[in-house]
């Protein structure tokens, strides 16, 4: 029922934003720390490639452009698996496997076997990890959402100040295959978090009540009781067909509104609801408790809005400038005349800038100094003036500075995916808006081996690459600006007409026969 919904949510301890919540969200970084360990080393792995198997660098950025590409592309169907099956089973299944898909490539061939386990494997199932932590920690919270988002991301990113230098120090001692070893067995350790893992009761009450209930309609007169105070035995008699359900193969008398109430053969409490007997519906359980879940179908319908085309493309953009970075660092510093092993510390440079602002967004946006649109919006002028300056940078102090504040431009909009669709659509169709969000994201990415084979392999440099980064940040700095000028529009809109409501209530005058009455106004 709406009110046992209710006092499952405002529970101080296990409810929405308590005590249990933040608890969910410390597991949940624990999971994304260690099942994202791979996002982290691409760069390493990716030049590990190059120099092991002797291939061209459009062959080996494909293994590690499947592995991000699957993380977002396999999005749709890790969202439906979650909305069918559960959460908790996709985030157990998933992270159990995720680490084995880079410890068999210790025993690779050649670069084919890596697209395979690195790419399809590990990419498949670590974006099971990912929309599944998402939905779990969006389920958790309502008034701090976006502050436990950017909490979790934030704790995530941490794996950047480690795990880089571990896995430089492997390829050096154990070459790239036992790095590939390692790095799947630290990986494996991400599976014991998701022990703690579930969606709360509450998200998934009318999920299997619909599945276990079987619903007769019922004339008017008997879903009320309210006809029994004039007469109580007319109305008991009224109500004295009551609805009987097969449930599990066990009878259960059910009068509609009141819904799942069985006869409690153990215990008895003497209450109505234990009868049978139709009673009026909690009051007191606010109308925002319960929200009908939309069918897949009306769910479908939102990826062809034109929102969702610009909330899709602005963190495919996001998504591509950050793997970009990450996959070519070391390879773009050598090309400066960096070794490797100092170019290892450009990631520790974006890592400082990336934790330091994806712990500020979140409660930058909660406390209402900035909105969402000004956060976004914020993140791409970062972007775009960075990826222009690496264009002229030579030495490693000058990389080091454009890391950190590409790494600040990342962190601010990094953790603000599930915010944006459940602000957008809401928060019922989370799992699927997520999957097309992440399939989206996938696509984009799928064309930088492409680029990078023109850019690197014929024309012997990574400038133009560079520009187009650059040039789509521009792009959506306008549409973002757009976004805000709307919003603070329709703000300001609102806000007018409460005014002019609450004005027109102070001005109602009261006569002395205590009727009141509004003042006439003359025209004008």
């Amino acid at each position: 029922m709406a009110s046992n919904r209710a006092s499952l949510m405002n529970d101080p301890v296990h409810g929405l934003d308590s005590r249990w919540s933040w608890t969910v969200a410390a597991f949940c970084s624990w999971l994304l720390f260690a099942g994202t360990l791979s996002t982290r080393v691409v760069g390493i792995v990716y030049y590990g490639i190059v120099e092991t198997f002797q291939v061209t660098r459009q062959e080996a950025a494909w293994p590690v452009t499947l592995s991000c590409c699957l993380l977002n592309l396999a999005g749709p169907a890790m969202g439906f698996l979650c909305r069918r099956i559960s959460c908790r089973a996709v985030l157990m299944s998933c992270s159990f496997i995720t680490g084995f898909g880079i410890m068999v490539c210790f025993f690779a061939p050649n670069v084919l076997f890596l697209n395979i386990f690195f790419g399809v494997v590990h990419g498949v199932t670590m974006s099971g990890v990912f929309v599944g932590t998402n939905v779990v920690v969006a389920q958790h919270f309502q008034k701090r959402r976006t502050t436990a988002c950017s909490v979790v991301f934030t704790a995530c990113g941490l794996n950047t100040l480690v795990i880089p230098p571990v896995i430089e120090y492997f390829r050096n001692q154990y070459g790239i295959r036992g790095a590939f070893l390692l790095l799947g067995a630290l990986t494996a350790n991400a599976f014991p978090a998701t022990i703690a893992l579930r969606s709360p009761p509450w998200s998934i009450a009318a999920k299997k009540a619909g599945e276990r209930n079987v619903h007769v309609k019922v004339p008017a007169k008997l879903t009320s009781f309210s006809t029994a105070t004039a007469c109580p035995k007319a109305g008991l008699l009224e109500a004295k067909l009551p609805l009987v359900e097969i449930s599990k193969g066990q009878p259960t008398i059910q009068l509609d509104p009141v819904k799942n109430a069985r006869i409690q053969r153990e215990t008895w409490t003497g209450s109505m609801e234990s009868f049978g007997i139709p009673t009026q519906p909690a009051q007191s359980a606010p109308d925002s408790t319960h929200h009908e879940v939309p069918s897949l179908r009306e769910t479908m319908k939102n990826f062809v809005t034109l929102k969702f085309c610009a909330d899709a493309l602005s963190f495919a953009v996001v998504l591509f400038g950050f793997s970009s970075f990450m996959l070519l660092s070391v390879d773009l510093a050598k090309d400066r005349g960096i070794l490797p092993a100092d170019a290892v510390y450009l990631l520790h440079g974006f890592c400082a800038g990336d934790i330091t602002f994806r712990a500020i967004s979140g409660s930058v946006i909660d406390s209402g100094w900035l909105t969402l649109e000004a956060v976004m919006l914020t993140g791409y002028l970062m972007q775009a003036a960075v990826y222009e300056t690496l264009l002229w940078c030579t030495t490693l102090p000058t990389l080091l500075m454009c890391a950190v504040v590409l790494g600040a431009s990342n962190g601010f909009r990094i953790g603000l995916q599930a915010p944006v669709m459940i602000y957008d659509f809401g928060i019922e169709v989370l799992p699927i808006m997520m999957g097309g969000l992440a399939f989206i994201i996938g696509s984009v990415a799928l064309g930088r081996p492409v680029l990078i084979g023109y850019y690197r392999d014929k024309k012997g440099k990574y400038d133009g690459l560079l520009h187009i980064i650059a040039v789509a940040n521009i792009v959506f700095v306008g549409v973002w600006t757009i976004r805000l000028f709307i919003r603070k529009r329709t703000f300001s809109r609102t806000s007018s007409s409460k005014a002019k409501d609450n004005a027109s209530k102070k001005i109602v005058g009261c006569t002395g026969d205590g009727k009141a009455h509004a003042p006439a106004y003359k025209a004008t």
